[in-house]
């Protein structure tokens, strides 16, 4: 032991000195030692920062305390001082041992440092461990678009708009994040307006200063029970310390339809219909005469070329809106004042959308540990649209125009209306009735900031949000005159009548947050606690009456009482919760991120109430470890990050799910009398629990070439468990089926976006892209589903199913040579179906139901969009994209074009394709009145369902700035007047006079259509 202790000791003795002859050596040959500190722009030490020998490869970090030492041996030495988002320093060190450096924030540090919002807080980008995609006021800036909805559509990964439909006051898109998650329930994700539960309808898109998406559990679980179909947080504008400042902003536009049906003239149309009676071994209904008459036009009376959808769309289409703003504060109080007008005219007549918004956000420091805040917002908005008895709302108005054929006329020439057993829609639209809604909704939270301790925060708040619609329809007499004497009463098809609806919700919340942060050394710790307590109380109230003296009455007491209706509910929905978050970050490298909440509903019964949702999450800053030092140059950034998490979903369409309630209208009879009364009707289920979904995601973010190119990916897996479904029970059962936790969905997918920006002289130029791979299947019905409903176990949601087309007949021993099929007579020109199974599961020469199978899903595979963008002195234009990609959708009846009846059901150009025996074709199957065969409606085929892909210009903008020099003398600031488009083009492969976003089937048909709108405005500040 002594002989290898001494050896020990005189290897150690060796060592030191041949270290102490290179130290010597390096002495000799001029080497010395340097020791600096570098700091950020506070003056706080600055960790990690990177500091490296020009030109070679030797370098350090800073510790701890921004401290770092060198050996040089050189006298000339410069030093190269570089830290994530910062400006690169250089500095010389030929004099001197001790070196202090402040380096700057860098000129695009906000790509890295920006505060984007999360749950009950913010957080800087660069430590983000969750999902989350986020846009700001610049993003929304100068779009003509009516709602926030709109606005979203396209612009980040995860988030599918669709938007089925343009109708004023109507037009907000179907928001789905990462997916349809719930089968029969809500799937629309939960918002939150500056702390606030509310809608985007809430906001007006001028407010926003920013909007962050929640996407994965790590970053939504904080939300718990609301947060399985996501998050959206809107932050409106917030005041600023200054000298205030007043913008204002306003365009006018005027909108056009994307598409409409190009139905064919009446004499086209009658010759159409007379080869589908042909077809079908019916003699032609119109004569050659009758033709002649259509195409010449000499009596329109009788034989006219009625354009129905002309005669509809003749709105104005004029859209404008106008925003003005004040901001400003000193340091201690800031201030924001906003006042909003918009104004939309539909392109139908009498349907339009008024909103008028204000908002105040206010700011103010009582004491130096002190504040207090306010979100005050009030926003009234009235939205009107014609009504008519025989087509109902203006759907019906819509619909029913679509079935009017051109053989029929609208008005004969002595200014009367014609009319068929169903009524006359444009006579519904140019009647005094109307369909009138409005919206009162209040939004207000008041809160403080008390910081109790150095880093430690107590804020407590409170939150209102009123929200009243009442809804008046009145409906006027339906009568026409006869043609021949139009003071003669020929029909009343029904009575005039108005229904006056008011839903009422009130919304309170009390909520207080601990939340304390405090670093020590190189770590980092954040840790947020809170409880809150909502209530939701919902009133319905509903009063009906029919046959009033004329059509220039429309109040209640102005009817009889004969038939009179009223109805009227509420319910209370509470939720009380406990959440907290827990977050470290080692150097800002290492990040570790861990969320806990515990909801209580009331719409569950004891013992299922409550529901615990964790999440956890980990980052790890590559790109600040030393190894990593020599990419710096190329790649700024590169952050792996991971989650894990459990989210829950309570909203069902039922307030008392798991409790019987009564229901009024069980009548009684006593003695030949009926006496009111009253019974339960609903079947309640105690043990039904909450909705769950269990997220995980793998993501990364890249950040190169100087800061100018930004990349993230995602990849996650999302499955839903003990989905809410009412499952069939026996007749005998006697209430409506009670809800089980039964289905599951799963989806995946992938996102990625990427944004590159920089300058060539004086020219600045942008170009963003992003795109989101959704796969979304159900796991689980428990046992029930079909094709027709389109609810199938292992496919999407609502899929559609139907026969596989192999072509179309084209001569009868292919008939006989096929599959038995069924529709009519089979004969050349109808759609052949392929035999894809029988009873056994093998081909078995019939076409029935078993041959039915998967043909798509409505729901889109991938979304993306794009973003170009330049700037040069002054000028500046933005081309913003989206589209859909791996997308099926269908039309049916009237929405395709039909031949129902002479004068029920317009032909479309499609139908010009049509087979005959004159011109074979592949194109489009034989026409048809009554027969299935080819029929959409009774037989779905891949045929009728088709690529609805699409690529559509959302917006397009161009803008000029005036040189500020000469503005001044007139107190303005800046002025920028701009040109602004939306959805200008669109390519697609559907059908081209529909839009490939409408409703699925012959729903369609009653759509109001999309719109596109060109605009003119003025942006001044003062």
């Amino acid at each position: 032991m002594h002989v290898k202790a001494a050896l020990r000791v005189s290897l150690s003795v060796i060592i030191c000195g041949i270290l102490f002859l290179f130290a010597g050596a390096a002495r000799a040959q001029g080497g010395r030692t340097i020791t600096g500190n570098v700091k950020d722009e506070k003056g706080l030490p600055m960790t990690g920062a990177s500091v490296s020998i020009k030109g070679t490869q030797k370098g350090t970090t800073t510790d701890s305390s921004g401290n770092f030492t060198l050996v040089l041996t050189d006298p000339n030495t410069v030093l190269i001082i570089a830290f994530i988002g910062y400006e690169t320093q250089e500095i010389g060190v030929a004099k001197g041992s001790s070196f202090n450096v402040q380096l700057a924030p860098g000129k695009n540090i906000r790509q890295l440092e920006d505060l984007v919002v999360v749950g009950y807080g913010t957080q800087r980008k660069v430590n983000l461990t969750g999902s989350v995609a986020a846009v700001t006021s610049k993003d929304l800036d100068y779009r003509p678009v009516t709602n926030l909805t709109n606005a979203l559509q396209g612009s980040m990964t995860g988030v599918t708009i669709t938007t089925t439909g343009g109708q004023p006051g109507a037009d907000v898109g179907a928001i789905s994040i990462r997916g349809i998650s719930t089968l029969y329930n809500s799937n629309a994700p939960m918002v939150v307006i500056d702390g606030i539960i509310g809608d985007l309808r809430d906001v007006n898109p001028n407010d926003v200063a920013s909007i962050s998406v929640l996407k994965d559990a790590a970053s939504a679980a904080i939300y718990g029970s609301r947060a399985a179909n996501g998050v959206l947080l809107v932050t409106t504008k917030r005041g600023r310390n200054g000298k205030m400042q007043v913008s204002y902003d306003a365009y006018v536009g005027k909108q056009k339809a994307t598409a409409l049906p190009d139905y064919l003239p009446s004499w086209q149309a009658a010759t159409l219909y007379n080869q589908a009676r042909v077809n079908e071994g019916q003699t032609p209904y119109w004569s050659d005469n009758d033709i002649t008459l259509f195409k010449n036009g000499t009596d329109p009376d009788t034989h006219p070329n009625t354009d129905w959808q002309g005669l509809l769309y003749k709105g104005t289409g004029v859209q404008q809106n106008h925003y003005i703003s004040v901001t400003g504060g000193d340091p201690k109080t800031q201030y924001s004042l906003s006042l909003g007008y918009f104004n939309q005219e539909g392109i139908i007549k009498k349907s339009a959308f008024k909103r008028y918004s204000s908002r105040l956000n206010l700011t103010s420091a009582l004491s130096k540990n002190l504040s207090v805040n306010a979100n005050l917002s009030f926003l009234y908005s009235n939205q009107v649209a014609p009504s008519g008895l025989g087509g109902g709302d203006i759907g019906g108005i819509i619909g029913t125009t679509a079935a009017m054929n051109s053989t029929v006329v609208n008005q004969y020439k002595n200014g009367v209306y014609n009319y068929l057993s169903f009524g006359n829609p444009i006579a519904w639209l140019n009647s005094p009735g109307y369909n009138n809604q409005q919206n009162y909704t209040f939004l207000g939270n008041v809160g403080a900031d008390w910081e109790v301790l150095k880093g430690l925060h107590f804020r407590p708040s409170v939150s209102y949000r009123y929200n009243n619609n009442p809804l008046q329809e009145f409906k006027s007499a339906d009568t026409y005159y006869n043609p021949t004497d139009p003071t003669v009463i020929a029909t009343t098809i029904s009575p005039s009548s108005l229904s006056n609806t008011s839903i009422t919700n009130n919304y309170s919340n009390l909520q207080a947050l601990l939340e304390y942060e405090k670093r020590i050394s190189q770590h980092n710790f954040n840790i947020l606690a809170g409880a809150s307590q909502e209530l939701t109380k919902y009133n319905y109230l509903y009063a009906y009456r029919q046959g009033f003296l004329n059509n220039s009455l429309s109040e209640l007491n102005a009817a009889s009482t004969l038939g009179q209706q009223t109805a009227g509910t509420a319910n209370d929905v509470a939720l009380r919760s406990v959440f907290g978050r827990a977050r470290y970050a080692f150097a800002d490298k290492y990040l570790l991120e861990a969320n806990l909440r515990y909801d209580g509903s009331s719409r569950f019964g004891e013992g299922h109430k409550w529901g615990l949702y964790p999440s956890f999450s980990a980052g790890w800053n590559i790109s600040r470890e030393r190894f990593f030092e020599p990419l710096l140059g190329d790649i700024t950034a590169l952050k792996l990050r991971g989650s894990w998490g459990k989210l829950g979903n309570q909203n069902i369409n039922s307030a008392y799910p798991s409790v019987a309630v009564v229901s009024s209208g069980q009548n009684y009879s006593f003695n030949q009398t009926v006496a009111p009364g009253i019974a339960p009707t609903n079947g309640a289920n105690a043990d039904i629990t909450w909705e769950r979904t269990t997220l995980t995601d793998v993501g990364l973010d890249l950040v190169m070439l100087g800061n100018r190119l930004i990349f993230t990916a995602d990849y996650y897996v999302k499955n839903t468990n003990g989905i809410l479904l009412q499952l069939p029970s026996s007749v005998v059962y006697g209430f409506t089926t009670p809800y089980r936790n039964a289905g599951s969905v799963r989806n995946s997918g992938w996102e990625f976006a990427a944004a590159l920006s920089d300058k060539i002289g004086a020219f600045t130029y942008n170009i963003g892209a992003n795109a989101s791979i959704n796969k979304n299947r159900i796991t689980d019905l428990a046992g029930t589903g079909s094709m027709s409903t389109g609810y199938v176990v292992g496919e999407p949601i609502k899929a559609f199913y139907g026969y596989q087309v192999e072509g179309i007949f084209q001569t009868q021993q292919q008939v006989t040579n096929h599959a038995t099929q069924s529709g009519g007579t089979i004969a050349p020109g109808d759609l052949m179906y392929k035999d894809i199974s029988g009873p056994n599961k093998k081909p078995d020469g019939v076409i029935d139901g078993n041959d039915r199978t998967y043909l798509g899903s409505p729901f889109p595979g991938m979304t993306y969009g794009f973003t170009l963008g330049g700037g040069w002195k002054g000028f500046a234009v933005s081309a913003f994209f989206q589209g859909a990609f791996d997308v099926k959708n269908y039309l049916q009846g009237f929405a395709l074009g039909s031949l129902q009846q002479p004068n029920i059901g317009n032909p479309t150009t499609i139908m010009l394709d049509a087979w005959t025996q004159a011109h074979p074709s592949d194109k489009f199957p034989r026409l048809w009145t009554t027969f299935t065969q080819n029929n959409p409606q009774n037989n779905i085929s891949s045929f009728w369902v088709r690529n609805a892909s699409y690529l559509r210009m959302k917006n397009i903008t161009v803008s000029y700035t005036l040189p500020s020099g000469s503005l001044t003398r007139w107190g303005i600031q800046n002025l920028k007047i701009y040109y602004s488009g939306q959805n200008l083009l669109t390519v697609r492969s559907f059908y081209k006079w529909v839009d490939p976003e409408t409703t699925t089937g012959n729903n369609a048909y009653g759509a109001y259509p999309q719109t596109k709108i060109n605009t003119i405005g003025i942006d001044v500040v003062f």
